[in-house]
């Protein structure tokens, strides 16, 4: 006698589904690092060891063709193994030899470096390029390109624990120093005005400044006696660090660099305008030298122009030179004034180049007989 046939019902299909799936999925992820959990991720950190040719990540054991080493008091990891442990796939890495540069994508992450630079530059979804100051450059060894482990695994979210004993570095996601962002406003800003600042950081930190190359600012309007470059920040939001208002205390552009738990990072957009009212209004010139001659004949309608030079910065100023000239010119008066007397005199002006428009305006600095 034949036993009557079962048909599967929906329950035992979905299970016998769901069964196939999981397997399928343990398979695809066995030999993988790339498993993007946070608990399994702090559970199964990162580590590498010094004059050893494996790592350790996600659980797992990988073998190198060279190791990792200290130099100049830090460690140096291969580029491209560190890049796998952290997530970066193999098309992910990428050598241009013409340039002697490495670019790493992982997701909307970028990060590109030189040899013989000392800057790590990182961009997030087709942002700006901010770069963090190095104080070592990447080297070359046995033909392959090493980084201190720190300075890469921050640009990738990651923080680093270093043992001794072991000789073993380890890294797990999170707690990142990186700048990511810095907000001026208002910017530009008038001379002696006041100015808020904001920069935001992935994750809290233990200390942020932000330093105005060569603005002298000071931290109330016209407090001209308590002037200088560096300002501390407060903790504002969650990743936000804020500082309530400081005065620029001369027109100029600056650039500006910001310090996040001892690292300085950059960007060639981060730049404080600080300009006189009504500034931006003067009309802009392509030279600078064309500047200086325009505002010349305003300031002097009635003298004669006998000479222009141009001059280095002074000494003493830190102006970025990017951005700023020095100009004397000499004319003749030919006729008394309250404040002028007939005669040759001469005229300083400092030239700004606006940022934004590359266009050239001129400040009347000084005169002198």
């Amino acid at each position: 006698m034949v036993a009557p046939s079962r048909k599967k019902g929906p329950v035992f299909l979905f299970k016998e589904a769901l069964f196939f799936f999981v397997l399928l999925a343990a398979l695809f992820l066995w030999d993988s690092p790339f498993i993007f959990s946070p608990g399994w991720a702090e559970a199964n950190p990162v580590k590498f060891w010094i004059g050893q040719t494996y790592y350790e990540a996600w659980g797992q054991r990988y073998f190198m063709d060279v190791a990792p080493y200290i130099s100049q008091g830090r460690t140096y990891v291969p580029v491209r193994f560190l890049a796998y442990a952290l997530g970066v796939k193999e098309e992910g890495v990428q050598w241009d030899g013409a340039t002697q540069s490495v670019t790493l994508s992982r997701e909307e992450v970028i990060l590109n470096f030189q040899l013989g630079s000392f800057l790590l530059k990182r961009r997030v979804d087709k942002g700006s390029w901010i770069a963090l100051m190095m104080d070592v450059a990447p080297q070359m060894k046995s033909n392959r390109v090493f980084l201190p482990v720190r300075f890469l695994a921050m640009g990738l979210g990651y923080s680093v624990s270093w043992e001794q004993e072991a000789q073993q570095v380890t890294l797990i996601p999170g707690n990142s120093s990186w700048a990511e962002e810095l907000l001026l406003e208002p910017n530009p800003v008038q001379p002696e005005k006041g100015l808020n600042i904001l920069v935001r950081t992935p994750s809290p930190s233990g200390q942020v400044e932000v330093r105005f190359q060569g603005v002298r600012c000071s931290s109330e309007p016209n407090e001209f006696w308590r002037q200088r470059e560096d300002v501390s920040l407060q903790p504002g939001g969650p990743g936000e660090w804020v500082v309530g208002l400081i005065a620029p205390g001369r027109p100029g552009i600056y650039p500006v660099e910001v310090k996040v738990g001892g690292f300085i990072f950059t960007c060639e957009e981060w730049l404080l305008k600080v300009y006189p009212q009504g500034f931006l209004q003067q009309p802009g010139y392509e030279t600078a030298e064309e500047a200086v001659k325009a505002r010349f004949l305003q300031d002097f309608p009635d003298c004669t122009l006998k000479k222009i030079e141009y001059r280095s910065l002074l000494p003493d100023d830190e102006r970025d030179p990017r951005f700023h000239a020095l100009y004397l010119l000499t004319f003749y008066q030919p006729y008394d004034m309250p404040a002028l007397p007939a005669g040759t005199h001469s005229v300083f002006y400092y030239v700004l180049k606006d940022g934004p428009s590359g266009l050239w305006r001129a400040l009347s600095w000084g005169t002198g007989p």
